[in-house]
């Protein structure tokens, strides 16, 4: 009886710890953003706790010894570190050695549907709102509500990219999509901490196609699909994030060093969370030496100023806040500490750019509608490569040339849109 009763407390107790572990933020950090705070699910293998009641969390170890990576195994490699699972008494250990560890970051998603699933079968086409409709044409099977959506024809996108390469990293893509498949010249996976998303670029949740289509989308074979911001650019995609939408510091820092080594010119960030990852922004560092142009979300948590997420807080990013049709700020869209003096500093929003329904291609070869700075993200994206100009500085500084003649929200250098909304001229 007493070891039955001792059993039935141990379990209780570590019920309990569980989601007291899940959710402390210096564990384990779950980022904030909405999604996180609604599901309040913490993604499978972080933390892990096996049979044998052992929490492991991920680590970067900084060191280059080849017996620390024998001894604990190995994520990814960086210069002077590797990232690997660890309990807190190896992590102690290596301490005692003098061996630095820190945290792996956990960045999410910054954009859901929010009109329909984009499922059609047979002769159906997508309409939003509402379900599929019976259509008598032949395949494809549905086709966009508008070929250039309203986010699209507000920044005069469409047209132009040529010889520009943009790498979306994010949950894959369709590779399949009618109006993708002629613009993907690279799609691999960096996820290693979530197994079914391991072994392919293949997008299982849909969000990485949807911003792979508002920087790229070409219409298709037969000219009637949707078009991106600069169609004429090239399109490498790096799964960095699963299908749930959650994505580790180390696959994004490693995503981010392959595009670069892959010759990039833009890289494209829809996701993010409340602390920087170190080894994110080594790998960010160190694709801009390289000429590389990083865009990130600002994030869906305004709208308090500094509500800002990483890695688009980070200086050396641009950070897309959010606007609507009406050329309004939602509530959600993430607030930076701007000051007025059009200069980027750390935790500053650069630019406001259309994030509400906006209409992309979607991971079934159909179309869907989706909301947040993701969104946003990837209409700078596209605007990058279409007015790209000599190097990542120029094109920057261009950007935010084209953005204040289109002040937005308050005037000025404002914390909700920053610089303004950059229109193509």
């Amino acid at each position: 009886m007493k070891k039955k009763l001792f059993i039935m407390f141990f379990a209780t107790v570590a019920l309990a710890l569980i989601p007291m572990i899940i959710h402390a933020g210096q564990l384990v950090d779950i980022p904030a953003a909405d999604q996180a705070k609604y599901r309040a699910v913490a993604p499978d293998n972080s933390p892990v706790i096996g049979e044998d009641w052992t929490l492991t969390l991920p680590y970067y170890v900084n060191s280059d010894d080849p017996a620390l990576k024998e001894r604990f195994g190995v994520n990814h490699e960086f210069p002077g570190a590797f990232s690997t699972r660890l309990t807190r008494e190896q992590v102690q250990f290596l301490n005692t050695l003098g061996i630095r560890t820190e945290s792996v970051q956990l960045y999410q998603i910054k954009g859901k549907p929010v009109c329909g699933d984009g499922v059609c079968q047979g002769n159906e086409r997508k309409t939003c709102p509402g379900d599929c409709s019976s259509e008598p044409e032949p395949e494809p099977t549905c086709y966009p509500d508008n070929q250039i959506p309203w986010g699209i024809d507000t920044v005069n996108g469409g047209s132009g990219g040529e010889d520009i390469t943009v790498a979306v990293l994010d949950t894959g893509v369709d590779t399949d999509h009618p109006d993708l498949v002629d613009k993907i010249v690279d799609c691999v996976s960096k996820v290693t901490h979530f197994r079914p998303d391991m072994k392919d670029c293949e997008d299982k949740h849909g969000h990485g196609t949807h911003v792979a289509g508002t920087v790229i989308a070409n219409g298709g074979p037969d000219g009637l699909g949707i078009y991106g911001v600069a169609p004429g650019a090239i399109l490498i995609v790096v799964k960095v994030c699963d299908k749930r939408g959650f994505c580790y510091g180390d696959d994004v820092a490693a995503g981010i060093r392959y595009a670069a080594d892959q010759d990039a010119d833009i890289i494209s960030m829809s996701f993010g969370g409340d602390s920087p990852d170190p080894q994110v922004i080594a790998a960010i560092d160190d694709a801009v030496a390289q000429g590389v142009l990083p865009i990130a979300a600002a994030g869906n948590d305004g709208p308090i100023d500094g509500s800002i997420d990483y890695p688009a807080a980070y200086v050396e990013v641009i950070a897309a806040g959010a606007i609507d049709i009406d050329q309004l700020v939602p509530d959600w869209s993430s607030r930076g500490t701007n000051d007025d003096d059009y200069k980027i500093e750390e935790k500053e929003v650069e630019f406001g750019t259309p994030g509400v329904s906006i209409e992309s291609t979607y991971n079934d070869g159909c179309y869907a509608y989706m909301s947040g700075t993701s969104m946003a993200t990837p209409h700078v994206a596209g605007l990058a490569a279409k007015l790209w100009d000599t190097d990542a500085d120029t094109t920057r500084a261009k950007l935010q040339t084209r953005a204040q003649l289109h002040d937005l929200h308050d005037v000025g250098d404002d914390t909700a849109t920053g610089f303004g909304l950059p229109i193509a001229p």
